[in-house]
């Protein structure tokens, strides 16, 4: 969602280079090509700016697209901004993977505590029992595909991805805190299971890197 900011920015950009250009434009024609080009480079900045968000001041933006169109500013070499970027975008994501970590440590400490949570692997994996089955056990949680359905989510809720009319995955291919937090489950139960980023997606940048996974799963047989 943008925020009020980024409209502010957006609106200041777009009178800014309205005023730059439109006496020296105002004659001429804006030809098909002209609009397709203007609105990809709309959206590579648009994208650039969410990459990036955080890490640089609207206000500054603004002055030094002020400053190079004006002359006061020497453009620099491409491959010296690109460079800069790449570190910029680095550090970001050390960050945000040092914070996930933190988040889910602190999330699954006092998760442990909490009445009818059952540990797995200490520090690591966790479940409750939201329905309770009367059905078989799953005896081999490497080589079977039972019927299941789920929602997988992170930790504030949002969605990775659901089946809810059924489907069996091989539990060879699923993430390993997924797997072992189906131990001892029955046919018709429902459980909640808390996984730590070592158990899920690890660095791997999607959903975030070292984020806790949460996922609601029923056993629908075997």
């Amino acid at each position: 969602m943008m925020t009020w900011i980024k409209w502010h920015f957006f609106l200041i950009t777009s009178l800014y280079l309205i005023f730059c250009y439109s006496e020296e434009n105002k004659n001429e024609p804006i030809q098909k090509h002209q609009s397709q080009v203007s609105e990809d480079l709309a959206q590579v900045l648009w994208n650039v700016m969410q990459t990036y968000e955080g890490e640089y001041s609207f206000k500054e933006l603004v002055i030094n697209l002020w400053k190079l169109n004006a002359g006061k500013q020497e453009s620099k070499p491409l491959d010296e901004c690109f460079t800069s970027l790449m570190e910029a975008l680095e550090k970001k994501a050390t960050d945000q993977e040092i914070t996930n970590l933190q988040v889910a440590d602190s999330y699954l400490q006092k998760l442990k505590s909490v009445n009818g949570i059952h540990e797995l692997v200490k520090d690591k994996l966790y479940y409750k029992v939201i329905t309770h089955g009367t059905g078989e056990f799953v005896k081999d949680l490497r080589d079977s595909s039972p019927l299941i359905s789920f929602k997988e989510k992170k930790i504030n809720g949002e969605i990775l991805s659901e089946n809810t009319s059924g489907i069996r995955l091989p539990f060879s291919e699923v993430i390993a805190g997924f797997r072992n937090g189906l131990e001892g489950i029955r046919v018709g139960e429902k459980r909640e299971i808390f996984i730590h980023p070592d158990l899920a997606y690890g660095e791997f940048p999607k959903p975030e890197p070292y984020s806790l996974i949460v996922i609601e799963v029923t056993l629908i047989s075997l």
